[in-house]
């Protein structure tokens, strides 16, 4: 935008409706997903924005946006019947999908029973250096992490 030349209030308004209208696509096309793609795959990928009639729609791993690759005519056939006009859909892969709750939760169980942790208070004594340690730090390595440390 220029600054020596503002834009009109009329056509500011104009981009804002054109904003909202796309947004209101994209609304429906998701309250409508499932009947389009099918339930397996709706709980797989989702479509993500409309920009200039180019339907974005991320999938949560390679065999899914495959998938959708194969349909990808019939999947722009369905959804030009609904009355949304597109020009070409475009798929991308999600590598943040939605597993990645359940991904942190094994990863956050993996941290709490990691040797190095302290559980119920179990510290003994290092053999080597007579430090304190958790227990299973020493039982996985022998030693304490700074005696191991310096063995290593």
């Amino acid at each position: 935008m220029d600054k020596s030349k503002p834009e009109t209030l009329k056509n500011c308004l104009k981009q804002f409706k054109k904003s909202w209208s796309e947004l209101d696509v994209i609304l429906s096309l998701s309250s409508q997903w499932i009947n389009i793609v099918g339930a397996d795959l709706a709980k797989e990928c989702r479509p993500l924005k409309i920009e200039n009639n180019i339907l974005t729609i991320v999938a949560n791993n390679p065999q899914w946006r495959q998938a959708l690759l194969y349909n990808k005519h019939k999947l722009k056939e369905s959804i030009i019947r609904l009355g949304i006009d597109l020009k070409n859909i475009r798929i991308i892969q999600n590598y943040q999908d939605n597993k990645y709750e359940n991904n942190f939760i094994d990863t956050k169980k993996i941290w709490d029973n990691h040797p190095s942790r302290v559980k119920n208070k179990e510290i003994i004594l290092c053999k080597n250096c007579n430090r304190p340690a958790p227990k299973g730090e020493i039982d996985r390595w022998g030693s304490c992490t700074f005696c191991w440390r310096n063995q290593n």
